[in-house]
């Protein structure tokens, strides 16, 4: 016998979209950037994925509406709210401490918007912290990975050695990385 609470719950329709307006454009873009820290290109596809979804649902043509999208973006970067410099120097500390590679960072904030200029001069500012960045981030990705001396079972060298190359890291720095772990 199932009751009331036993039934799952139907799924509810989505809303259909606002119309689009300057107003609208402003409190969607206050609106992410109070929840997520962004380039300037990663909200301007935000907002543009917005325009798109809305224009498609009222029959509006969508190209008018890029421009609107440009000045509010290029009014946020003058005042300060979207830095690029900013925004890539924190995701390079942050993705070095969870131990990615400098290959790594650099597609995963290419895919954000940011370019490559602005991605250097992060890991150079990051880097210039440490001796050896590339070992130090390789040690953090083994460990969180529980690889070489922080594993459970015993493995493969090779195994650990394709993860670490997988993740990026060349030959010699996931060779030193697993070795090095062993004497801590």
């Amino acid at each position: 016998m199932f009751t009331e609470m036993d039934k799952k719950p139907e799924k509810r329709e989505r809303k259909p979209p606002k119309k689009i307006s300057k107003k609208y454009l402003e409190n969607a873009a206050l609106f992410y950037l109070q929840r997520y820290a962004t380039p300037a290109d990663n909200l301007r596809r935000v907002l543009l994925r917005k325009v798109k979804r809305s224009c498609t649902f009222h029959q509006v043509e969508a190209e008018s509406f890029t421009p609107l999208v440009d000045d509010l973006v290029t009014r946020y970067m003058a005042v300060g709210l979207v830095d690029d410099t900013v925004f890539a120097r924190a995701r390079v500390t942050s993705l070095r401490r969870q131990g990615l590679s400098r290959q790594s960072i650099i597609a995963r904030l290419q895919a954000k918007g940011l370019a490559k200029a602005d991605i250097e001069a992060a890991l150079l500012q990051v880097d210039a912290e440490q001796e050896d960045p590339e070992l130090a981030a390789a040690t953090a990705y083994a460990r969180r990975k529980k690889l070489g001396p922080w594993r459970k079972k015993p493995q493969e060298m090779q195994k650990e050695l394709a993860a670490m190359g997988r993740a990026g890291f060349s030959y010699a720095v996931a060779r030193k990385a697993l070795e090095s772990g062993e004497e801590d």
